[in-house]
């Protein structure tokens, strides 16, 4: 009995945060720029350097004494369910992300033209980039309780939590000198949501933190292309 009430209280859980997430990027506002640089800049898809590792220990609540279930995802788009989301759809960060920057530089106006491309073809600048990190980290709350603890979701207390960090190195090289312009590793702030049994949280923030992080390099990239544009 107790097994089953878990089981059924789980589903419940899946039930209330079956949200599929899709990956949907907004790029920042910028204002207009003093100049243009007369080049075109190509983006290439990433390099992946994270750890392909994902560990499920969700099931880990039914021991008693144990405080909570967990997953820690450093490939977390591979897991077909997150602790408050269903699968991510629409989600490969070694394509999504250099597009994403492609469209961030187009809005920046830094350059002639921006764009993403399997190869570097006739681009004056090439950037380049390396996903370090995008760690995804979760847990479902039983208070020691095996399977009876979810029942205390019910009276208000927090059924799960989730958080997201993501690292990335960014490059930019003038392709006809070899000469490089920029080479930075970026953090994003993590992010961490606690969720209710009816008020689950996203626990899926990579578009934002990524916003976060073109923004900077955005405003990096500006200043050295001012120095090599004199």
């Amino acid at each position: 009995m107790q097994r089953h009430l878990g089981a059924f209280l789980l589903v419940l859980l899946a039930t209330s945060c079956a949200t599929q997430r899709s990956w949907v990027y907004k790029t920042n506002t910028y204002s207009a720029p003093a100049a243009t640089t007369k080049r075109k800049a190509v983006v290439t898809p990433f390099e992946d350097a994270r750890t392909n590792v994902n560990r499920n220990m969700i099931l880990m609540y039914l021991i008693p004494i144990m405080p909570f279930g967990w997953a820690d995802y450093e490939v977390p788009e591979g897991a077909t369910m997150h602790v408050t989301s269903a699968m991510w759809t629409n989600y490969k960060p070694t394509e999504d992300y250099p597009k994403a920057l492609a469209e961030e530089l187009r809005g920046a106006r830094l350059f002639d033209d921006a764009y993403f491309d399997f190869k570097e073809g006739d681009a004056d600048l090439a950037i380049r980039g390396r996903i370090q990190n995008t760690k995804y980290s979760g847990k479902i709350f039983t208070y020691g309780l095996s399977a009876y603890g979810p029942l205390l979701w019910f009276i208000g207390l927090p059924a799960a939590s989730a958080s997201n960090e993501l690292e990335l190195e960014l490059t930019c090289d003038e392709r006809k000198t070899g000469r490089r312009l920029l080479s930075k590793r970026y953090q994003a702030s993590p992010y961490s949501s606690t969720s209710w049994l009816y008020v689950m949280k996203n626990d899926f923030n990579y578009p934002d933190m990524l916003a976060g992080i073109y923004r900077q390099f955005v405003d990096d990239l500006r200043g050295v292309m001012a120095s090599a544009d004199q």
